[in-house]
């Protein structure tokens, strides 16, 4: 039970108990004769009655609700609980109405276990009101913040499926391949439109292994235009694994992430190898680090989050100072 629910329920109880203990109490005055005691003190007694049968209710309450006990179990406890309390205040009300000794037993017994019961079941009746409205209060605030989140992560992976760098250095090696290789550059526009259309008309969150790969391979071909022979890339996968999921744009992210912080050249080359491993992916590439690049982790936040949702397990990245690997966890759907 949280404090804001805890204050609900004390302002509830210090509000109504005057009014419950009323309600009890007044009944009594209107329909029997020699009472003994005053309204007020009579009153006073029953209102001290009403804040302990809610701090009892209160405890019950939280104990089955955070048990998950059902309803019938409450019933059955709380009944017993009327129980001992009409047994506790039996010396007491024969003292408030010495004409209630002429009433036989069972008569006697059910009018005070109807008052009674009648003023715990308002008391439940409030404190289910008091967790029914703040657990819809929680639910709308989870689901606010998942749809915040939500929006983050589709703004974020739309940011790294329109990376102005890689636009940018498309565009200028389309404008070089026109002036000296007419047929190369529009091979490499039609490659290049190919791929932005795959990128953006994409509306699902997660996407079979082998269409990531092959959306993969595309941008692959594109970067070997620019860095030719200084890029390596090996898929090393069993064809038993293409039919499962992972996260859309999820290889191309972190292939993209190795180019963008690291150096490389022909003789030195930058080689990235692609493999599964139970059930996970495993994205692995050397190390030489970039100077002046500084890393916001971005792409890698956003696909950490996007795994979250859709297999329930965080990505894992290893970094030996040699390699850097990151594995995704493949699902079957």
């Amino acid at each position: 039970m949280d404090n804001n629910i805890r204050r609900q329920i004390f302002f509830k109880a210090i509000l109504t108990s005057p009014i419950i203990s009323v309600l009890s109490v007044a009944p009594i005055y209107l329909v029997y004769d020699y009472i003994v005691q005053p309204f007020s003190e009579l009153w006073f007694k029953s209102l001290i009655g009403v804040l302990i049968c809610w701090c009892v209710q209160t405890l019950l309450f939280s104990f089955f609700k955070k048990k998950g006990y059902p309803n019938w179990m409450y019933g059955i406890v709380m009944t017993l609980v009327v129980i001992f309390l009409l047994k506790f205040s039996n010396p007491f009300i024969f003292k408030v109405v010495p004409s209630l000794q002429s009433f036989d037993a069972l008569t006697l017994f059910m009018l005070r276990f109807s008052i009674t019961a009648s003023m715990n079941f308002i008391i439940y009746l409030l404190l289910d009101l008091i967790y029914s409205r703040e657990h819809r209060v929680q639910l709308v605030k989870e689901n606010s913040l998942l749809q915040y989140q939500n929006l983050e992560s589709d703004y974020k992976l739309l940011k790294v499926q329109i990376n102005p760098h890689f636009l940018f250095n498309a565009l200028n090696i389309s404008k070089s391949l026109i002036h000296t290789q007419p047929k190369s550059a529009e091979k490499y526009i039609v490659q290049l439109s190919e791929f932005l259309r795959k990128s953006l008309n994409n509306q699902k969150k997660s996407i079979p292994l082998k269409m990531e790969l092959e959306h993969c391979n595309q941008y692959v071909e594109l970067q070997k235009v620019r860095f030719e022979n200084a890029f390596e890339y090996w898929v090393d996968i069993n064809e038993a694994h293409f039919g499962k999921h992972l996260p859309f744009f999820a290889l191309i992210t972190l292939v993209e992430n190795a180019i963008k912080h690291n150096s490389f050249s022909e003789e030195e080359p930058l080689k990235i190898t692609i493999t599964v491993v139970d059930d996970f992916l495993w994205v692995k590439n050397n190390i030489k680090q970039k100077n002046g690049v500084v890393s916001t982790h971005t792409g890698l936040s956003s696909l950490n989050q996007r795994s979250k949702m859709i297999s329930g397990d965080e990505i894992e990245i290893i970094n030996n100072g040699q390699h850097f690997l990151v594995k995704v966890k493949l699902i079957e759907l």
